[in-house]
């Protein structure tokens, strides 16, 4: 299969050079969208050897993924690893979502949860809430519903028709792509959090987004 590493990047220069040497010896390319940066985080990307897609503006991690599918639909590639720009994943992991994909699943998503020592106490409790919620309104298990360590069939994920542009495509896309028969399976993997990283979730208005995502998805199943 012929598979690439999309990371959707926003002011991550100095990160993004190590996240694509990591992911380049698992993959066929890596892609980096750079979501209106305004430091060097196109230039490092290119340099480590990605190629660069960018927004002039910043439009939201989603709108990112989205610009990604899109392009690697276009080149005949037939999934996508997503793995985030700041360092938080182990490339090295991602051999474990090729596997899963192989076994035919059109969706494979990160599970950090069996192994939480490590994740800061306020996002432990974020993620076992937003993910006991959508397993309760879907009728099956999500373990770890907001990883964005992910693999996903293009054909699959470019079927859905995915609104969201900010942090809430990634929970939009779990509803859509159940309630539509599509086979989504979980791989266990480890986050490294770093605490001079500053993260681009923003707790209030992200977790409104989760919200209103759960009140549309869910219950008017949009």
């Amino acid at each position: 299969m012929k598979i690439a590493a999309l990371i959707p990047a926003l002011n991550e220069e100095n990160n993004i050079g190590n996240v694509v040497r990591g992911v380049v010896p698992f993959v066929t390319c890596a892609v980096v969208v750079d979501d209106g940066s305004v430091d060097h985080t196109s230039q490092a990307s290119s340099k480590a050897g990605a190629i660069v897609l960018r927004h002039e503006e910043n439009r939201g991690k989603g709108a990112a993924l989205k610009t990604g599918f899109r392009f690697l639909a276009d080149q005949g590639y037939d999934g996508a690893v997503t793995i985030d720009a700041d360092g938080q994943h182990d490339p090295a992991e991602i051999p474990l979502f090729i596997k899963e994909a192989e076994e035919g699943y059109d969706i494979v998503i990160g599970n950090r949860m069996s192994d939480v020592a490590g994740m800061p106490l306020i996002r432990r409790f974020a993620n076992r809430i937003s993910s006991t919620l959508i397993s309760l309104f879907l009728g099956h298990v999500v373990p770890d519903s907001q990883n964005g360590f992910r693999y996903y069939r293009l054909s699959s994920v470019m079927a859905l028709p995915l609104r969201a542009n900010k942090y809430d495509l990634e929970t939009e896309v779990i509803f859509k792509a159940a309630r539509s028969g599509q086979r989504i399976g979980f791989v266990p993997t480890r986050t490294i959090y770093r605490t001079q990283a500053q993260s681009k979730f923003n707790s209030v208005t992200d977790t409104l987004r989760f919200v209103g995502a759960l009140i549309r998805y869910g219950l008017l199943r949009q």
